[in-house]
């Protein structure tokens, strides 16, 4: 019996066409206390997502800890219905709650079953309007941050992030150092119910809704829950953001480390500015997966890191641009020089365009996948709409990333990637600073971190 060659593939698959986003039809309104609504129908299971957002973030607090304590303490229920009995209510939708945070804004996600629906409005409406921060409970939160923050502390990863943030903004609330203990320890209940006062306002909350719903009967619910909901006209806003470049790099000594930690940033466009998309292709090419320069460079070819990485965070008044790694203490200098020339590379010479398809093919499926859910297409379509865009921004997507030229991208990267537009900080041993000067002056401080 003759045993059949296995078969071999002669030609690699080309990949058809990207399918075009639409989102669908969309429902908008306002309701008589100015919240602004948006529903989606997505009927691919029988649930629904929800998400309400309103301008109470990290940067927007009396101080970190009352506005991080904020966002912890409204899970714990209302006057009516402790955490347990809130936990076991969503339990019984078939839902889910998580509050989450950024430096502009606070959101609700929840979700349940189509069938709850009614139930789950009247359930975060209550929240939204009358959050209770009980005794007990809040002293249980307040502990769990502060361990929390001790914990985070004492690693080398969050000495530069607080440093860079303060070099970058300075004055700016986006430069607000991370609380105290001591800090955490003075909130009190009523200085949360101050701040839901100043910063839950009907007319400036956001509710998008994306699920197995019928738009009219969804409004007539949100119209119900939400009609009692109340606050000031005043609209909190964190100011303009004025970013500063340090023309040296910031060493913290930790004695004892046998891997520098490095980070570079600058504060650049956000989602609907100009120059937004090709910074976001320019920070995808420079370190935004495994076949990134960064990757290629740093760990495939010199071996000085596992995972280096750049990002471009979006925040409302501007997108912090960062790269990112953790070296052996030893090639610091090394390293420090290979991110140099790749950044200099990145503004000076225009990106291959086939690489540039690639990064292009990537951010593009990536969106595209995960809008395919009920939940990433809701929480897309919260984020854009904290920025003042809508679900045509997220049409557009594609196109606008395809029509971005690589002329576009270098110039994006040489305005705010460049090595003399990045702001650097490190944490290593002493020893590990060792040739830093021969490629940029250098100022140390010990480390918080130890």
């Amino acid at each position: 019996m003759t045993t059949p060659e296995p078969a071999t593939i002669s030609k690699v698959p080309v990949p058809g066409p990207v399918p075009e986003l639409r989102v669908g039809s969309v429902h908008r309104t306002e309701l008589d206390n100015g919240a602004d609504v948006m529903v989606v129908p997505r009927p691919t299971v029988p649930r629904i997502e929800f998400r309400l957002s309103v301008p109470a973030g990290s940067a927007l607090g009396p101080t970190a800890a009352t506005a991080e304590l904020l966002r912890m303490g409204l899970p714990l229920g209302t006057a009516e219905l402790d955490q347990e009995q809130l936990a076991e209510r969503l339990q019984d939708l078939g839902g889910s709650l998580q509050v989450y945070q950024d430096l502009d804004r606070l959101t609700l996600q929840a979700a349940a079953l189509s069938e709850a629906e009614d139930e789950l409005y009247r359930l975060m409406a209550a929240l939204v309007a009358g959050p209770h921060f009980p005794g007990n409970d809040l002293q249980t939160e307040k502990a769990k941050l502060a361990e929390a923050l001790r914990s985070a502390r004492a690693t080398p990863h969050f000495p530069p992030h607080e440093a860079v943030g303060q070099l970058v903004y300075r004055d700016h609330p986006y430069g607000r150092l991370e609380p105290t203990e001591g800090q955490v320890a003075r909130v009190s209940r009523g200085s949360l119910l101050d701040l839901h006062r100043l910063t839950f306002i009907p007319r400036s909350a956001q509710i998008t809704v994306v699920g197995d719903v019928d738009p009219r009967r969804t409004l007539r619910h949100l119209r119900s829950a939400f009609g009692a909901w109340e606050g000031p006209r005043r609209v909190p806003l964190a100011p303009r953001v004025r970013a500063r470049v340090e023309p040296e790099l910031l060493f913290l000594e930790r004695p004892g480390s046998v891997q520098t930690v490095i980070l570079s940033a600058s504060s650049g466009p956000t989602h609907g500015e100009e120059g937004h998309i090709a910074l976001t292709l320019a920070t995808a090419v420079l370190g935004g997966g495994f076949t990134s320069r960064l990757m290629s460079n740093l760990r495939e070819d010199k071996g000085y890191t596992y995972s280096p990485h750049a990002r471009l965070e979006n925040h409302l008044r501007d997108g912090m641009a960062s790269a990112s790694m953790e070296v052996r203490s030893d090639v610091t200098a090394a390293a420090l020089a290979e991110i140099q020339h790749e950044l200099a590379r990145l503004a000076t010479v225009a990106v291959p365009e086939a690489e540039l398809r690639t990064t292009k093919s990537y951010l593009i499926g990536a969106r595209l996948v995960m809008l395919q859910t009920q939940s990433g297409l809701a929480s897309a379509l919260a984020q854009v709409r904290g920025h003042g865009l809508d679900h045509r921004y997220l049409e557009r997507y594609q196109q606008l990333v395809e029509r971005t030229s690589a002329a576009e991208v270098m110039a994006a990267a040489r305005r705010h990637l460049a090595p003399t537009a990045m702001t650097t900080v490190m944490v290593g041993d002493p020893s590990a600073a060792e040739g830093l000067e021969a490629l940029v002056p250098v100022r140390r401080r010990r480390s918080p971190a130890g």
